[in-house]
């Protein structure tokens, strides 16, 4: 009998699971692109904070901005997104559906950069001119000739030992030039003396921390580094930042490069 019984509780539990398949099946048929019913909302026009809405019934929607990819588990779900940027954004989104998805777009624009946010901390202006853009190169003509090197993590010049603008060290490429700035995104873009180019961005991260004084962290993403250091994780704390000069360490180490604006003469 208690065999008899098992085998009746299972069949019932293998009909259940036959009848949800086929519902499910059933109800997430491929849509076309018409079907997929989404809002932009921004509470003003131009807005920098935005949510994203899925009305469409039955799929998960992922959504990419370019900026950065979430997604909503259902249609009762919203993304918000705040992007501190001025620009016109191509919103892509994907309905994952059971048979397949569907990919559509659309654009939003951002009507300004929000400067309470970049005023948080000075690397996001003082690297890129105020935002609209600023070019460094190696500080060749600094009085001394010393453009590299180590020392203590909070020195603003090489203590240790120490690198200057001859010949012999010229394997840190001091024909390149690194550009940064917030037009539509946090830009870099990093221009070798052979004439290659390498783009990417760049985010503001913790500061690094040495005797009780904090130093303005940075991360650069997607393949652009300064030409030395060149750390493998694009991490770097910066000990001097003015208008024409820049001295910048491996994250919260001890070789340091010296760069100044483009154009700049001591």
């Amino acid at each position: 009998m208690k065999k008899i019984r098992i085998c009746v509780w299972g069949l019932l539990i293998f009909l259940i699971a036959c009848n949800t398949l086929e519902d499910r099946k059933k109800a997430g048929a491929v849509l076309s692109k018409d079907q997929l019913k989404i809002t932009i909302y921004q509470a003003t026009a131009g807005s920098n904070s935005i949510a994203l809405i899925n009305k469409t019934p039955e799929v998960i929607m992922n959504w990419d901005w370019g900026t950065g990819t979430a997604h909503s588990a259902s249609p009762s779900d919203s993304v918000y997104a705040y992007i501190p940027f001025k620009g016109t954004y191509t919103l892509r989104y994907t309905a994952f559906c059971a048979e397949g998805t569907v990919t559509d777009s659309t654009t939003f624009s951002i009507a300004a950069n929000d400067d309470a946010f970049f005023d948080k901390d000075p690397a996001w202006k003082g690297l890129t001119g105020g935002g609209a853009g600023q070019t460094w190169v190696w500080a060749m003509d600094i009085p001394g000739g010393i453009i590299a090197g180590n020392g203590p993590e909070n020195c603003t010049s090489p203590e240790w030992w120490t690198m200057d603008n001859s010949p012999d060290n010229s394997w840190i490429k001091f024909d390149d030039e690194i550009t940064f700035d917030l037009n539509g995104a946090a830009n870099v873009v990093l221009k070798g003396g052979d004439g290659s180019v390498r783009k990417g961005f760049f985010k503001v991260i913790d500061p690094y921390e040495s005797e009780g004084v904090k130093y303005s962290g940075i991360q650069l993403l997607n393949g652009p580094s300064f030409p030395w250091p060149a750390p493998a994780d694009g991490r770097y704390h910066i000990t001097r930042l003015t208008p024409d000069e820049l001295s910048i360490h491996e994250y919260g180490q001890y070789n340091i490069g010296m760069f100044k604006r483009k154009g700049y003469v001591y």
